[in-house]
């Protein structure tokens, strides 16, 4: 059993290592076995591993039961939590056939959950769900016509007031010119607070190109948007007297312009709420004409609002609900 290095105090962080026979810690987290959590499924071990402990075992669900469902205890107290929720086929039936099923929580669709998706790698839901004094939430998985077998790898549920550490940044590929090395008090001046690492590379386009970034979206239907981008302004010391100033648009929608706001300083830039429809969103960053430096970028942190209200009706077995959550990706892009 590793022991845990210093860090933010996870004692109230729940992480469930579905499948596992056993309870565990890493550097950071407490992973428990799921046995106290769900009654049904059966416990797999992934035909191929990854370097994440969680990810190589899964609860498997081939009965369709009513009850393929997770009771995972909350503090009634806590108005807002992270869900994170971890899926990764790895072959564990030996049959290559990564499934399709729909994920519920608390008697509301939350979302379809598509296994061949990210090139057979693990990969998350999460969303932000307000807690109206329920002492649980109730995580049920959904075969659907043709589907296959649900299954599910990890389940974590932290607080919102610890969302400072318990954020994960994926790093997107772009064909755009990498920039390393960015001063590390980016990270501890910028809103926020994104980790030094994210903000140690940026991204940088040629002359007037723009940036085009686009963004998977979870639901097709119009939504609101909640989009956070942090600029770099980074010295050229052969370039005196440079600016930074960008155009932001999405989908092709003007947002207004940033302005960097000094020599190795970070913008942050938040827009919200900016209505848009999937499946997918391009933001673009380019060169206003008074910029003497083309368009660069660190990070973004994307959220958008799904009306619970107005989601698929769930099956009758579900227990309450919520009005509304919120789904969002954080993006390295360097």
């Amino acid at each position: 059993m590793n022991s845990k290095s210093a860090g933010p105090d996870t004692s109230r962080w729940q992480s469930i290592d579905c499948g596992s026979e056993r309870s565990w810690e890493d550097r950071l987290l407490t992973w428990r076995s799921d046995y106290d959590y769900s009654q049904t499924g059966w416990n797999k071990l992934v035909g191929t591993n990854t370097t994440r402990d969680e990810f190589n075992t899964l609860r498997a669900f081939p009965n369709g039961s009513k009850d393929d469902c997770y009771n995972v205890p909350i503090d009634a107290d806590m108005v807002r939590y992270i869900i994170r929720v971890g899926f990764y086929y790895g072959n564990y039936d030996g049959l290559s056939k990564p499934p399709t099923f729909d994920l519920f929580i608390n008697n509301k669709k939350w979302t379809t959950i598509n296994t061949s998706l990210n090139e057979g790698e693990p990969f998350y839901e999460e969303i932000i769900y307000p807690n109206k004094g329920s002492e649980f939430f109730k995580i049920c998985l959904v075969q659907i016509q043709d589907g296959g077998i649900p299954f599910i790898n990890s389940i974590e549920t932290v607080g919102i007031f610890h969302t400072l550490f318990n954020r994960i940044w994926s790093k997107g590929y772009t064909t755009y010119a990498n920039v390393s090395g960015l001063p590390t008090i980016y990270a501890a001046t910028s809103s926020n607070y994104p980790p030094e690492s994210v903000m140690a590379d940026a991204i940088e386009s040629n002359a007037s190109d723009p940036i085009t970034l686009t963004i998977d979206l979870p639901q097709f239907t119009p939504q609101s948007a909640f989009i956070v981008l942090y600029i770099p302004q980074l010295v050229y010391t052969n370039k005196p007297n440079q600016t930074r100033s960008l155009k932001i648009e999405i989908d092709g929608k003007d947002q207004g312009t940033a302005d960097t706001i000094g020599y190795n300083e970070n913008t942050v830039v938040t827009k919200y709420p900016v209505t848009v429809s999937g499946p997918t969103i391009n933001i673009t960053l380019s060169r206003v004409n008074e910029s003497s430096l083309p368009p660069m970028i660190a990070a973004m942190e994307v959220f958008t609002k799904l009306d619970m209200n107005v989601s698929a009706a769930a099956p009758e077995y579900f227990s309450f609900a919520c009005s509304l959550i919120l789904l969002f990706m954080l993006l390295s892009v360097a």
